[in-house]
């Protein structure tokens, strides 16, 4: 059973962990004037840097749903060096780049070796870097390890969740998770993946059990109708749940709005000292 409260680790690792979304609008040289419908998410988003800001931590996970996928594995990206612009959405200019923590990742993907496979790629995905910009504004410069997902069931990206904090402990390394996330495509009907009323029911339902911290609601949420409501949020929430596994933490949910047909919720997760 999980619970919205779990008896803590002697040493936490895992400092704080965020759920942000990430459409490329929010960018300013992609939105332009579009920004201001999302001003909530952008604030939000604003805010969950900030508090990343001020921790005493030594890099940032940022976990992608928009990475490869290759079937029952995590990729975890181990280059030292990573770069990104948003030319696929019509703004080559600027680039980002971000150093990385090979170390972390190796040791990852010793932790479990069965799910989490290694990879070369250095251009981050607009659901890395869309986060990754509010942290860059931020003036943060700590190192990033991104990570993929796997189409696989809560429970066991949950287990996989663990691993990312197994590792962190083993290195001693302090450490940030920000989970990628949007919540349904079909809100609307001129949504992305068009109408489909189940888009309202799915956004409603997840981001209650987010406030809650009910994890259990969350890694074993219904398939249907998280498969007809257009998601892409519950896989890359799913491992940063696990990752606080056996540390007692609260749940924040600082916005949640659907300007463009597709549900943006901002959220945090914070440890109890």
């Amino acid at each position: 059973m999980f619970n919205s409260f779990c008896y803590i680790i002697s040493s936490v690792m895992i400092k704080f962990g965020a759920v942000m979304p990430h459409p490329p609008l929010l960018a300013p040289q992609v939105g332009g004037v579009r920004i201001k419908e999302c001003e909530r998410t952008q604030k939000a988003c604003r805010e969950i840097a900030k508090k990343i800001k001020l921790l005493d931590i030594d890099a940032i996970i940022m976990i992608s749903p928009h990475g490869a996928t290759l079937g029952s594995t995590v990729p975890i990206y181990a280059s030292p060096v990573f770069e990104g612009d948003f030319s696929n959405f019509g703004a080559s200019k600027p680039a980002y780049y971000f150093k990385g923590d090979p170390e972390l990742a190796s040791c990852i993907i010793r932790e479990n070796p069965s799910m989490a496979s290694r990879q070369p790629e250095t251009i981050l995905d607009h659901g890395s870097l869309v986060p990754l910009l509010f942290i860059s504004e931020a003036g943060i410069k700590k190192p990033i390890l991104p990570t993929a997902i796997a189409y696989l069931p809560g429970k066991k990206l949950f287990e996989f969740g663990k691993s990312l904090a197994h590792a962190a402990e083993k290195l001693k390394r302090k450490i940030a998770i920000i989970a990628s996330a949007d919540l349904s495509h079909r809100l609307t009907t001129d949504a992305p993946s068009g109408f489909d009323p189940s888009g309202k029911v799915f956004d409603e339902k997840l981001v209650d059990l987010m406030r809650r911290y009910d994890i259990s609601g969350i890694i074993n949420f219904d398939d249907a109708l998280a498969e007809s409501a257009g998601q892409d949020a519950l896989q890359s929430i799913s491992i940063l749940l696990g990752a606080f596994d056996g540390i007692k933490a609260k749940a924040e949910v600082l916005s949640y709005e659907g300007p463009f047909g597709v549900g943006y919720m901002v959220a945090e997760i914070a440890p109890i000292s």
